[in-house]
């Protein structure tokens, strides 16, 4: 029993021994060897100190406080600069975007839609000065530049055998191919001067028979006739109202062209109804 004690001592005081020389090797090296210490690091603190301790001290770090905030406006200012760009350069796209889908910019005229009933006055003053040969042209032309997604429908006012109007389909048809082009270019090359005015009617005609129409683009030359064979003038007011109160909810935008330049001054009963009926319903109105 002894021997076995003896062992466990002997044991136990080299175990002791060992840790001891090994604490003491770390002690040794932590004092010895010189420490890394970065310079850099320390500046914070001995600034603070010394300016609670120095008041030039403490003066100088408000000025190097006030100057580092001059720095971070500065910096600030150049960030909203370099940003600015990019945000045109978005609005840019953006609009160009808005270009590329609009309905309003690429056959010349800001149309509400692209779904259009072109309403054509061929009355009897229609041949002086072959307006109606303008009026042809000039559409051929528009219609041309129109794209697939283009609905539309040619009305004529006044119709064959004393009838007030008179279409070509009676729907709106979409120029999806240049059959259809081709056959609106027949359609606009057989129109003859003829007879009186009745625009009342075929505006009427057109807001009723086409459901998803967006504009409509009157071309005429003279003052509105009461409707049939008569040539007595028509109440150009009364037309407005009356148009505007039907569209009132469709909201179809109607636009104008003035045939004849003579006949555009502001006091012409042509001039005030045309300014009126388009300016009623938020329309473009030109003059040729």
């Amino acid at each position: 029993m002894r021997r076995q004690r003896k062992s466990i001592d002997v044991f136990n005081i080299s175990f002791l021994d060992l840790l001891s020389g090994a604490l003491g090797a770390v002690i040794i090296l932590f004092i010895v060897v010189p420490k890394n210490e970065n310079p850099v690091a320390q500046k914070p603190p001995q600034k603070q100190e010394v300016c609670v301790d120095n008041s030039q001290a403490l003066d100088q770090c408000q000025k190097i406080v006030a100057q580092q905030q001059d720095l971070i406006k500065e910096l600030n200012q150049k960030l909203k600069e370099s940003i600015k760009p990019k945000k045109e350069d978005s609005v840019e796209k953006i609009t160009k975007k808005q270009d590329d889908t609009s309905n309003t910019n690429d056959v010349g005229f800001n149309f509400k839609g692209k779904n259009v009933a072109f309403v054509i006055d061929v009355s009897g003053s229609m041949a002086t000065d072959d307006r109606i040969g303008e009026v042809k042209a000039g559409l051929k032309m528009l219609i041309a530049s129109m794209g697939k997604d283009y609905k539309v429908d040619i009305i004529y006012y006044p119709g064959p055998n004393r009838s007030s109007y008179y279409s070509l389909w009676g729907v709106l048809q979409s120029l999806h191919n240049l059959k259809v082009k081709e056959e609106v270019y027949g359609f606009l090359t057989r129109l003859t001067p003829n007879g009186t005015t009745p625009t009342r009617a075929a505006l009427m005609y057109t807001l009723d028979q086409y459901s998803d129409l967006s504009d409509i683009v009157l071309l005429s030359d003279g003052s509105p006739t009461k409707s049939g064979a008569t040539a007595s003038p028509d109440n150009i007011d009364d037309i407005v109202k009356q148009v505007t109160t039907k569209n009132r909810l469709r909201k179809v935008q109607i636009n104008a062209i003035g045939v004849g330049a003579k006949n555009f001054s502001k006091s012409s009963n042509l001039y005030k109804f045309l300014r009126n009926l388009t300016k009623s319903n938020n329309g473009f109105f030109y003059g040729f």
